[in-house]
């Protein structure tokens, strides 16, 4: 019976998220912003000298996440609300406030991406936030929800490593997993202007996170990586080249949340570190990008990032299937994980 309510957590996903977009989707084509200052590449100059901030093609509607959240979280209610009544004992156990935590990490970096897209929108201010506060509000999102797994006795301190078994980290865990959500987040906004990329890897994602809970005991606790997937099967007829909608940073940051807190909720970071593969590749990517212009004075990348480059090189079709790629090997090393 709780295979029907995941299948009632996926359908509803999907369904509510389509409603809500066609609501929301009006109203967010009126907030376009106007015509940015753009320079070689087309990406918005900052005039503080930063590196060129990810946008999304000029004249789509960002904060699409937006869909994809309302309709994930009444899905995950329904859901949630079916496996007690199918379990009654679950309600009473420490199930549902791990899965609380899960959904908690994904909100939480969602208000701070939507912060950041809520000042996109005035005329002067295009870029969005700018690095200092931006890293700000995503680390103290971060550390509300390590604080929240202290608090909850959930939060694992140490990970599985192949080959060496459990490793301890003590007190160095909780920076750790913070610096892990923060990472999530820059390198998933990073990700945003490419057509379906992350919406495409955190889907994979999803469904590797369903597969990962079921060999680890915590089969009802699947119920939100359900509902996520379907509201991103959803979400994806909208944002698959051509994309008509983008995620925003209020999406690309709840996913990232999602990608990075559902594993520590269960505790198994390691899972974590594997689903996040293409947001790594991204980070990394950008990580080496800077050091490059710093010791070369030029950089690595013409494009400006790896899915900028991925688009030069094979369009963004191709883009998109490369990071769903990643997505799929970073599954695979999170179930093989889940099996030590």
């Amino acid at each position: 019976m709780i295979r029907f309510a995941l299948i009632v957590a996926s359908v509803l996903g999907f369904a509510l998220t389509t409603a809500v977009g066609n609501l929301l989707v009006p109203l967010l084509r009126a907030l376009v912003p106007p015509e940015k200052e753009t320079g070689p590449g087309g990406q918005p100059q900052s005039k503080d000298k930063e590196e060129p901030q990810p946008q999304p093609p000029r004249g789509l509607p960002t904060m699409g996440g937006l869909c994809f959240i309302i309709g994930t979280l009444a899905a995950v209610g329904v859901g949630w609300v079916v496996v007690c009544l199918v379990q009654p004992e679950l309600l009473g156990g420490g199930l549902t406030g791990r899965l609380m935590l899960g959904l908690s990490a994904g909100f939480l970096l969602g208000a701070a991406g939507l912060a950041d897209d809520l000042v996109r929108l005035r005329p002067r201010q295009v870029l969005g936030l700018r690095t200092g506060p931006r890293l700000a509000l995503e680390g103290a999102a971060a550390a509300v929800t390590v604080a929240a797994l202290w608090a909850g006795e959930y939060m694992p301190t140490g990970l599985t490593v192949p080959l060496a078994g459990y490793v301890e980290l003590g007190a160095a865990a909780a920076p750790l997993w913070a610096a892990m959500l923060v990472a999530l987040a820059e390198s998933a906004r990073l990700a945003g202007p490419t057509d379906g990329a992350v919406a495409g890897a955190a889907f994979v994602a999803m469904l590797g996170l369903m597969g990962a809970e079921t060999i680890l005991g915590f089969f009802p606790l699947a119920v939100l990586p359900a509902a996520l997937a379907g509201a991103l099967m959803a979400f994806l007829l909208w944002n698959f080249y051509p994309a008509r909608l983008m995620p925003g940073a209020v999406g690309c940051l709840f996913l990232a949340g999602a990608v990075g807190g559902i594993p520590l909720s269960i505790g198994r970071a390691d899972i974590a570190l594997a689903l996040g593969l293409p947001f790594w590749a991204e980070g990394l990517a950008a990580v080496l990008q800077g050091l490059w212009r710093r010791m070369r004075g030029r950089p690595l990348f013409k494009a400006g990032s790896l899915d900028a480059w991925l688009r030069r090189k094979g369009g963004p079709v191709a883009a998109f299937y490369v990071f769903c790629a990643l997505a799929l090997a970073g599954t695979l090393a999170a179930l093989r994980t889940a099996q030590f």
